[in-house]
């Protein structure tokens, strides 16, 4: 292999070391049944992960006959349904498949060409289109495991790093008004919906310094949020009443506090970490009980990557190098939230912390495509999902991989949706 394929392959082989170790953490009794909330079992999403490689990198790039039609079926999320993906193969039957694919996968790459005129293959697209779905599933299943009792699940035995709570303030940054740009830059992988690259031109405005925290929303609570009529939506009011939501998700009163459970623990509540497993709609509320908004997706852009001054955005908050340790919390490095601000080196140009890593954060704006997007290299990734229902949420999580930090991924969930790691930020007018 050449250089760029050996680094391809290095990439490839690690994540599937992660994604295998992931199902680890677990019995695979428990990873045969849902977690809850309708979802697939756990299990499922580990041949998904070899159907989609197959699909792209044997059979539409070279042409090839599938390995294993009835895997093509039972693992596609569009031909077979929630309730229908039952009776599944065992995790090492789905093992031995993913060795056949990738063992013919390396076979291709020893041979692709990155300089053919083959758009699925210039810079190696769809080599990294299958890694960052791998990438994307790892984060979902995070999701699954974190619904498992705490008591099914095995810590893995790397200690996670011991941050130190920083003095928290309520205070907004001012971004001042005029240009700034939202999208991809070019050079990188990018998926459809982060295409193309455009200049925004925005008023003023201001934004939290920090997300909120466990403590202000507990506040939330505490002032009758989840009873207050007047600070939700028609829509979600009537989720909020049917799903009886009256705290976050994994929030259980205890006396006068919370306990809170994350990936392998119940605990109290840990004040200066971010909220998180709660609904647009709740976002929505809080940000009108503190008399404020959720910020606009190119809002939320501006505030995390450009460079005041310039013409410049970069491609991380805190820069264009690659993520490390030492700004922000990310790749499964402590398995749960850190405290808010515990990450200074990470901190954008105007000074926001915090907007990257950790938890994902709602956006008031709707999924959708910017002036002219164009699906590529298939529809069902994001044209699908233009249907009005879905928000954009920014930034990360805890366990979002390396590349999906940059400031220009847009991941986007219903708004009802409360499992995924997602927290708020809010904004103002200026």
């Amino acid at each position: 292999m050449n250089e760029r394929a050996n680094g391809i392959a290095e990439e490839m082989t690690k994540a599937r070391a992660n994604t295998l170790a992931l199902f680890d953490i677990a019995n695979e009794s428990d990873l045969h049944k849902s977690p809850g909330f309708g979802f697939r079992p756990i299990i499922w999403h580990l041949a998904h992960i070899g159907v989609f490689e197959g699909y792209w990198l044997l059979q539409k790039m070279q042409g090839c006959a599938s390995l294993n039609p009835l895997y093509d079926r039972i693992f596609d999320p569009i031909n077979t349904p929630r309730e229908a993906s039952v009776n599944l193969p065992a995790r090492k039957t789905m093992e031995d498949y993913l060795l056949r694919v990738r063992d013919d996968v390396f076979r291709y790459l020893e041979r692709a060409d990155f300089e053919s005129g083959d758009p699925l293959l210039k810079d190696a697209f769809i080599f990294d289109l299958v890694l960052q779905h791998e990438y994307q599933h790892q984060e979902t299943l995070a999701y699954l495991f974190q619904m498992l009792d705490p008591g099914k699940k095995r810590q893995p035995s790397s200690s996670p790093r011991k941050l130190l709570d920083s003095e928290i303030t309520s205070d907004m940054i001012l971004i001042p008004g005029g240009a700034s740009i939202s999208g991809a830059l070019e050079g990188f992988f990018a998926y459809d919906n982060e295409l193309p690259a455009h200049f925004e031109r925005l008023s003023p405005f201001t934004i939290d310094r920090f997300p909120v925290t466990n403590q202000a929303f507990a506040d939330f609570i505490s002032d009758r949020g989840y009873e207050r009529r007047e600070l939700w939506s028609d829509e979600g009011w009537s989720w909020r009443d049917r799903e009886d939501w009256r705290c976050p998700l994994y929030w259980s009163p205890d006396g006068e506090g919370w306990l809170v459970r994350s990936m392998f623990e119940e605990s109290a509540m840990k004040p200066n970490h971010p909220v998180t497993g709660v609904s647009w709609f709740e976002a929505e509320a809080y940000a009108k009980f503190v008399g404020k908004r959720l910020p606009t997706e190119a809002e939320w852009e501006k505030a995390a990557s450009w460079h005041p001054g310039t013409t410049s955005k970069s491609r991380f908050a805190w820069g264009d190098s690659k993520p490390d340790a030492g700004v922000c919390n990310f790749d499964f490095e402590n398995w749960s939230t850190s405290p808010v601000g515990a990450f200074p080196g990470g901190a954008s140009p105007y000074g926001v912390l915090d907007m990257t890593g950790n938890i994902w954060e709602w956006t008031s704006d709707a999924f959708s495509g910017y002036d002219g997007f164009r699906a590529f290299p298939y529809p069902e990734y994001s044209q699908e999902w233009f249907d009005g229902d879905h928000r954009v949420l920014k930034g990360g999580s805890w366990a979002t991989r390396g590349p999906l930090l940059r400031t220009s991924f847009r991941n986007f969930f219903r708004k009802q949706f409360r499992i995924a790691f997602s927290g708020i930020r809010c904004a103002a007018d200026a």
